[in-house]
C-alpha cells in the first residue's frame, strides 16, 4: 500500500473515530443535563415535552409554549417561573432539536403544526390553547390559531419572524454557516473547536439560571444543526404563505425590541437592521385584527431570556381577553 493509500486510509479512520465522538458525545450531554419532563412518540420520532402549573378551570387555556430555531423548550424556563403555578404550561422540544429526536421527511410549518397537534391530543389537553412563540416558531402559531380559531383563545408573539424578515435569516452569517458548521459537526470538528474557544459548565438541570449555559452546550450538536438547516429550507415559502392568508381573528400581543434585528444582511447597519425589523413587527400587529405591539428597549432578540415578567404579564393579558371556549 502506497503512501496515498495509507494517507486516505487514515482520514477515512479519523472522521469514522470523529463521528463516533460526536454522536457519543451529544448524546451523553442530553443525558447529564436532567430534562424537565417526559417524551411523546408520533410515529419513530420521540418529541420531548415539560407540563408544568395547574389548570385552575376547564375554561382557563392551556399555555403552549414553542421556542426559536435552536432554543425549543430552554427558552422558556424564567417565563414558567414568572408566570407562576396557576397555569398549565406545556413546553417542548420540535423535532430533532435539544432531547426530541430526528424526523423523517420536511420540518416546513405543516410537518410541525401537525406534530404540535398530536402532542396536545397524546397528553389529552383539551383546548382552548394560548400559544406563546418565539422568533421562528411565530408563522406555526399563526398558522394554527387560523386553522383552529374554535380551540386557540390567543397569541403571544415574542420576536416573531414574519415574511419580510424571513429571506435575511435564510441568508444571514448564521444560516451560510450551517454549509460548513453540519459537515464540520459530523465529524466531531464543530464540537472540538468550540470545546477549545470555552464552554460554560454542564449544568446538571434546566433551570431558570442554567437555560442558557444548556442551550449553549446542547444546541450545537450535528443532530440540531440538521433540524435547524431542514427548518430553513421552507422558511420563506412558509411565512409569505402565512403572511398572505387570512390573519387569526383570536387576542394577539406582539413583544419586540427596538434592538431586536435577529439577522444583519448585507448592504445594512445593524441600526438600520434593527428599524427595519421593528417595522415588520408593526406591520404584523397592525394587519392582526385583535393585535396590540409592545415594545422594549430593555432587551435583545431574547426577550423570554432577559425579560421573563414582559411575556408573563402578556399571556395573563391575552388570556383576560380571551373568551371562553364554546360548551
Amino acid at each position: 500500500m502506497n503512501g496515498l493509500a495509507w494517507g486516505l486510509a487514515a482520514l477515512i479512520l479519523l472522521g469514522l473515530l470523529g463521528a463516533a465522538w460526536e454522536g457519543w458525545a451529544s448524546a451523553r450531554e442530553r443525558r447529564r443535563v436532567a430534562r424537565q419532563g417526559s417524551f411523546v412518540q408520533l410515529d419513530e420520532t420521540l418529541i420531548h415535552v415539560a407540563l408544568q402549573g395547574r389548570r385552575r378551570s376547564i375554561d382557563q387555556p392551556v399555555v403552549v409554549m414553542d421556542g426559536g430555531l435552536t432554543n425549543g423548550s430552554l427558552a422558556w424556563p424564567a417565563v414558567v417561573q414568572a408566570l407562576g403555578p396557576d397555569w398549565l404550561v406545556l413546553t417542548f422540544d420540535r423535532a430533532g432539536h435539544l432531547w426530541s429526536t430526528p424526523a423523517r421527511g420536511p420540518r416546513d410549518a405543516e410537518a410541525n403544526l401537525a406534530d404540535q397537534r398530536a402532542v396536545l391530543a397524546a397528553l389529552h389537553l383539551a383546548p382552548p390553547w394560548l400559544l406563546v412563540t418565539h422568533s421562528y416558531s411565530g408563522h406555526i402559531a399563526r398558522l394554527h390559531a387560523a386553522r383552529h380559531p374554535e380551540e386557540v383563545a390567543g397569541l403571544v408573539l415574542v420576536e416573531t419572524i414574519p415574511a419580510p424578515l424571513a429571506r435575511s435569516v435564510v441568508h444571514s452569517g448564521f444560516a451560510r454557516s450551517l454549509r460548513w458548521k453540519l459537515p464540520a459537526a459530523r465529524f466531531g470538528i464543530w464540537r472540538l473547536w468550540r470545546l477549545r474557544q470555552g464552554l460554560p459548565p454542564l449544568p446538571e438541570a434546566v433551570a431558570p439560571d442554567t437555560m442558557v449555559a444548556a442551550w449553549t452546550r446542547l444546541s450545537q450538536s450535528h443532530q440540531d444543526l440538521q433540524a435547524t438547516r431542514a427548518e430553513l429550507a421552507s422558511f420563506v415559502a412558509d411565512t409569505g404563505a402565512v403572511d398572505a392568508a387570512p390573519p387569526p381573528p383570536q387576542p394577539c400581543i406582539v413583544l419586540a425590541s427596538t434592538r431586536g434585528a435577529v439577522a444583519v444582511t448585507a448592504g445594512l447597519t445593524e441600526a438600520e437592521a434593527h428599524d427595519q425589523a421593528l417595522a415588520a413587527q408593526r406591520d404584523l400587529a397592525a394587519r392582526l385584527p385583535r393585535g396590540e405591539l409592545r415594545v422594549t428597549a430593555e432587551s435583545d432578540h431574547e426577550i423570554p431570556w432577559n425579560l421573563p415578567g414582559m411575556v408573563a404579564q402578556a399571556i395573563q393579558d391575552v388570556a383576560a381577553r380571551a373568551r371562553p371556549a364554546p360548551g
